[in-house]
């Protein structure tokens, strides 16, 4: 499993480094979600061999709850994604620690915005992280599927989406792992954080559930024609 917990933190690590810089920072501008979504891509080339390149513990629950993770990986996974997008915050900061004490300073968190609403920002968490564990559900486990060479094309082209879709609307998170990382920079509060992170739960979980049931029915289908 050591194995697996490395690629897993060096992958979370990077793609809240990537969020960091380019969305948080400004870095990239408005193609921050195009450059998110390229570099997860990578990424996820990179590690799915060896991983399965959850990087999300949203993920990592639907991988579960769809019995594609075993149940002793659940845990160390869960921590290891949040330990790397802490690590990833703090380099983040010392890398550019005028903008990060700017964002603080100045107030810029989503919290402090006047057009921001709680309810419309959980629900585009909600969507938009269900629609991403679908996607990797389905072209990283399913039979169907099995063996292609666009799952993570497939995976990053989600997660661009949906950046620019909601990105504006609830900063476009969309894993529980991410949001440690927007909590240290300030980008949003506690409260935030903490339901932020259960609904994206909740999604993760929801996608697996009906991604298990079409399976099984599926190979219930194929058995009897066969």
């Amino acid at each position: 499993m050591k194995e697996k917990l490395i690629t897993e933190f060096l992958g979370t690590f990077f793609l809240y480094s990537i969020i960091g810089l380019t969305a948080v920072l400004g870095g990239a501008g408005n193609m921050a979600p195009l450059a998110i979504g390229v570099g997860l891509a990578a990424l996820i080339f990179a590690s799915g061999h060896r991983s399965k390149a959850h990087f999300n513990p949203a993920v990592t629950l639907a991988f579960l709850t769809s019995k594609n993770q075993p149940t002793k990986e659940f845990i160390p996974y869960i921590i290891t994604a949040c330990l790397a997008a802490v690590s990833a915050a703090y380099c983040v900061q010392f890398i550019q620690p005028e903008a990060i004490a700017e964002i603080k300073l100045s107030a810029l968190g989503l919290q402090h915005k006047d057009d921001f609403q709680l309810i419309p920002a959980l629900i585009s968490e909600f969507l938009f992280t269900f629609a991403l564990v679908w996607v990797i559900l389905n072209v990283a486990v399913a039979k169907g599927t099995q063996g292609n060479g666009f799952y993570g094309l497939a995976i990053g082209f989600t997660v661009a989406a949906g950046a620019y879709s909601v990105g504006s609307i609830s900063g476009a998170s969309f894993n529980p792992a991410v949001n440690i990382g927007l909590f240290i920079h300030q980008v949003i509060d506690l409260k935030i954080l903490i339901t932020y992170s259960l609904i994206q739960l909740l999604a993760g979980f929801s996608a697996a559930l009906i991604f298990k049931c079409i399976e099984h029915k599926e190979a219930e289908s194929c058995s009897i024609e066969s």
